[in-house]
């Protein structure tokens, strides 16, 4: 049963997460590219601002879109529209109330920004909002691979309507126009997409339904704040120079993010079709740490070692005093190897996913309050450091609960320590070998060592003799 399964997981990794990934990292790469670009290019003051951009609109998306992904994700469509048109005037009385509440708040409130600016914001994001449902019922109706081709021009486009504005006369409004009309064009593809119809109706009570969602959109609000809250209580607190620097520090790393997004989405969309099946939520859970470890741990220990030389080439030591920030936020990475409430989300509790997440945040910005006085942005830092890992063993404890097995059945803990420990020596002894050579090689033997343990790990993985010679599959 369980060897069945893991060939099940691997073959939906190679056909579905593929294309999702690729589709989703395409625009993260390039913004990461457009980041070292613009750092580089724009004074301290200004590329501050270009930063809030995205993180005003990053929280706002969140807020008006109010659990609507996750949501289409985790309940069948045919289901999920019924019960719209069931209840079609307390949900668009809702998503209207939230989104004037909200862009009003911004509109008035929001730093760094001119009323032409906010306008323009405003409009991007209420579009941005649509373009994303679209793109959720696409994967829903299983067109990844249609999805990453569109996301593939529009990142093409993204990058290069952005240099275009670098190289000429830099304006933060006619960037923006420009995003909105390429991302009105990608909303208008997606809709003419055709889809399939869903036959499947699972009757749920509508009570139940409703309260559920609410708990995702809730949840959704309080982990983009949690997310951000460093970020948001700089932004109000330093300059725009100052918080330049802070945000090159925290900045998260390309793909790490879309990695656990895409495995977490493909999990997620199995066990809600395959919910009476305890032991394989049990082996898609535990086999997405034994896969995201093998390619996380290497990064990490990378980033570890090599982030002075990294930061040294990426933006040309102009923001070297963001390198403390940077090697506090990287201890994220270790425990990021899988996403902790697809479980609980999947089983309808809610409940517990946005008690995590009201936890995540009470202990950041009581932490923040702490830290700050005594180490500055590097207690902010700190802060949510350690509010994360609270959050992730509480979402296992409860996972393990709803399902009745132990956290060990969860975690493969023998494979992750061994794991762990033998890509520390690997990489330490790597990097105190090359100690007096000159950055580049230092970063060509970093990079060559990352490559080398990544391959690796993931060619372990898709052998089941490997699964089966670290114990965590039992032999025949």
């Amino acid at each position: 049963m369980i060897n069945s399964v893991n060939q099940n997981y691997k073959s939906l990794i190679a056909q579905k997460s593929s294309y999702l990934f690729f589709g989703r990292a395409l625009p993260v790469l390039v913004l990461f590219l457009i980041t070292i670009i613009y750092s580089r290019r724009l004074s301290y003051e200004e590329y501050g601002k270009f930063q809030s951009v995205w993180i005003y609109t990053n929280i706002i998306n969140v807020v008006i879109s109010f659990g609507i992904t996750s949501i289409l994700l985790s309940s069948g469509l045919s289901s999920l529209f019924n019960f719209i048109r069931r209840n079609k005037k307390i949900i668009t009385g809702l998503y209207i109330s939230l989104s004037i509440i909200t862009l009003t708040l911004f509109f008035f409130y929001a730093k760094n920004f001119n009323a032409s600016t906010k306008w323009l914001l405003i409009l991007f994001i209420i579009i941005q909002n649509i373009t994303t449902v679209a793109e959720t019922l696409l994967i829903k109706n299983h067109k990844e691979k249609i999805s990453s081709v569109i996301n593939f021009f529009y990142s093409l486009l993204f990058f290069v309507w952005h240099y275009y504005i670098l190289v000429n006369t830099y304006n933060i409004n006619n960037l923006i126009a420009g995003i909105i009309i390429i991302t009105f064009l990608k909303c208008v593809i997606i809709l003419f997409i055709k889809r399939e119809r869903d036959a499947s109706d699972t009757k749920a009570d509508d009570k139940i339904f409703l309260k559920h969602w609410v708990y995702l959109g809730v949840n959704d609000i309080l982990g983009v704040i949690a997310r951000w809250v460093d970020k948001i209580f700089l932004l109000y607190l330093l300059s725009p120079a100052d918080f330049a620097l802070f945000f090159n520090g925290s900045f998260e790393i390309p793909l790490f993010g879309v990695m656990v997004s895409v495995v977490g989405s493909v999990m997620l969309i199995e066990i809600s079709k395959n919910i009476l099946f305890t032991e394989k939520t049990v082996s898609l859970f535990n086999n997405n740490f034994l896969l995201m470890s093998g390619i996380v741990f290497p990064l990490f220990f990378f980033l570890l070692f090599y982030n002075a030389e990294l930061f040294s080439l990426l933006f040309k030591d102009k923001y070297n005093a963001s390198i403390p920030i940077f090697i506090i936020n990287i201890f994220i990475l270790p425990l990021r190897i899988n996403s902790y409430s697809v479980i609980l989300q999947c089983y309808s509790r809610g409940d517990k996913i946005m008690f995590g997440s009201v936890m995540d945040l009470c202990i950041a910005m009581l932490l923040m309050l702490i830290l700050y006085p005594l180490l500055g942005t590097r207690g902010i830092a700190l802060s949510i450091v350690i509010a994360t890992y609270c959050q992730a063993f509480y979402y296992l404890f409860q996972s393990a609960t709803v399902i009745n097995k132990s956290i060990f059945d969860l975690i493969p803990v023998k494979f992750l320590v061994v794991n762990f420990t033998i890509l520390l020596v690997i990489f330490a002894t790597v990097y105190f070998a090359m100690h007096n050579a000159g950055m580049y090689m230092k970063l060509f033997a970093g990079l060559l060592t990352l490559s080398i343990c990544i391959v690796f790990g993931v060619i372990c993985f898709l052998k089941k003799n490997s699964l089966k010679d670290y114990g965590i599959i039992k032999k025949n």
